[in-house]
């Protein structure tokens, strides 16, 4: 079956851009919640910045500065920190459980240095 092809009004593109750069979402949440392909709102995005414009958004929100991209790509990395972060966070909790249960049955206490005894 061939690929749909499906015309966009300029301001259903400027909503969705303006959605995308304010919210700070990925572009595959974006392009969920609008649904359309994240290849379409990637090139969407390219189109833009290839042909150095800037989409006609309210609030006067040039949506392909520079400053406004590296925002957006720090708030990504932010999002990944904070997931990592979130990661690390219940890994250490699991650990520290799994030392109390090998205490209580075991009795054993796993953070106790063992130094050699005389």
């Amino acid at each position: 079956m061939g690929r749909v092809l499906t015309y966009h009004s300029k301001s259903f593109i400027n909503q969705v851009m303006e959605d995308y750069f304010q919210s700070g979402m990925s572009q595959v949440d974006c392009a969920k919640k609008w649904k359309i392909s994240r290849g379409t709102l990637n090139n969407w995005l390219l189109s833009c910045r290839d042909e150095k414009k800037s989409v006609s958004l309210p609030l006067n929100m040039s949506v392909m500065d520079t400053e406004g991209q590296e925002l957006v790509k720090l708030q990504a990395e932010n999002e990944r920190l904070r997931r990592n972060l979130t990661f690390a966070n219940l890994k250490v909790a699991a650990y520290e459980r799994l030392i109390e249960i090998v205490k209580q049955e075991d009795g054993i206490d796993v953070l106790k240095k063992g130094g050699a005894k005389q």
